[in-house]
C-alpha cells in the first residue's frame, strides 16, 4: 500500500496510511458512484447527503490520527454506527480513510482523486463541494437515464472502442468554461484526465476545482457534455481569500494554464492527422483558447 500511495499521489509529506473500503456494501446494478471527501470532524454530514443521492458513495475521510491507534478505532466505530443507523448508508456507502501527516496541507483535488480511484463503479460523479452542499434528490436517477457516448478526442476514427466523454453539471448561465463554481463532473473512473495535484496548498475548494475543470475541458477540446441541473450552484461555501492570497492565486493560475496549454499544443501536434478536418478544427480551437495564456 505504501508503494501505491507514492505512485498515485504527490502529497508531501506522504500520507501515513490508506485504508480502502473499511466500510463497503454489496449492491447490484451500480451505475454511478458519488466521489466525496471530508475530514474526520465532519463525517456526520454524510447522513443528509446520502439521503438525497440514490446511488453508491465513495467517501474519502481524512484524519491525522495514527493508524491502529485507539483514536483510529474510535473513528471506525463512529463510521460504522453512522452506517448502521441510516438505511441509505447500509446500501451504498464505501468509506476509505487516509491518514495524513499533521504537516500535510489540505489538497481538495488530491482527496477527490483518491475517492475516484477507489470508487466501486466504472462511472463516477466528482462532487467537489463539502458535504453541506446537498445534491438534488432526482439527480442520480436522471444521470442513469442520460448517458451519451462519444469518441475520444485523441482517438483515431478507426478505433473500435468508444467512451463516454465527461459531463459537467452546471447552471443555464454557465454552459461553457468557466462553469458554475464547484460544478460536479461526471467521468469514467479510468478517464485519462485526473485533477492536478501540484496545485495550491490551502486553496479554497472552488479555486482548486476550477483548475481541474480547466484540465478536463482542455483535454476534450471544449467538447464536454453539459447538463443543466438546478441546485448545483454552490458558490459561497468557501471563505473569501484575502487580497495577497488572491494575487498569488492569479499568478499561479496563469503559470499553470500556460504550461498545460503548451503541453497540450505539443502533444496534439505530434498526434494529429493533417488530413483530418476534425483534427484541424481541434487545432484551431486549441490555438484560440491557449493564445492568451501562452503569450503572457
Amino acid at each position: 500500500m505504501d508503494d501505491l500511495l507514492t505512485k498515485v499521489s504527490s502529497l508531501r509529506p506522504p500520507p501515513l496510511a490508506l485504508s480502502p473500503n473499511i466500510l463497503a456494501t454489496k449492491s447490484d446494478n451500480l451505475a454511478f458512484s458519488a466521489c466525496l471527501w471530508t475530514s474526520d470532524t465532519e463525517i456526520d454530514h454524510v447522513e443528509k447527503w446520502a439521503a438525497e443521492w440514490r446511488g453508491p458513495v465513495s467517501l474519502l475521510v481524512t484524519t491525522t490520527v495514527a493508524p491502529s491507534s485507539q483514536e483510529h478505532t474510535k473513528l471506525i466505530s463512529r463510521l460504522a454506527t453512522l452506517q448502521r443507523k441510516h438505511p441509505p448508508l447500509k446500501k451504498h456507502l464505501f468509506v476509505h480513510v487516509l491518514h495524513l501527516d499533521p504537516a500535510n496541507d489540505v489538497h481538495p483535488n488530491v482527496f477527490l482523486n483518491f475517492a475516484r480511484l477507489l470508487a466501486p463503479t466504472p462511472r463516477v460523479v466528482l462532487f467537489p463541494g463539502n458535504l453541506s452542499a446537498l445534491p438534488p434528490k432526482t439527480l442520480y436517477n436522471a444521470l442513469r437515464k442520460q448517458q451519451p457516448a462519444s469518441s475520444s478526442a485523441l482517438a483515431s476514427a478507426s478505433h473500435a472502442r468508444r467512451r463516454r466523454r465527461p459531463a459537467v453539471l452546471t447552471s443555464a448561465a454557465h454552459t461553457s468554461f468557466p462553469f458554475v463554481p464547484l460544478a460536479p463532473l461526471v467521468a469514467a473512473r479510468d478517464d485519462a484526465a485526473w485533477c492536478t495535484e501540484r496545485f495550491f496548498a490551502g486553496m479554497p475548494r472552488a479555486a482548486d476545482w476550477e483548475e481541474c475543470l480547466w484540465q478536463v475541458w482542455l483535454a476534450n477540446f471544449g467538447e464536454l457534455d453539459v447538463r443543466q441541473v438546478q441546485g448545483v450552484s454552490w458558490d459561497g461555501l468557501d471563505a473569501a481569500e484575502d487580497a495577497a492570497a488572491a494575487k498569488l492565486h492569479r499568478r499561479l493560475v496563469s503559470k499553470f494554464r500556460s504550461e498545460t496549454c503548451g503541453l497540450a499544443v505539443r502533444r496534439f501536434a505530434a498526434l494529429r492527422d493533417p488530413s483530418s478536418s476534425a483534427d484541424t478544427k481541434k487545432a484551431r480551437w486549441l490555438k484560440r483558447v491557449c493564445r492568451s495564456w501562452t503569450s503572457s
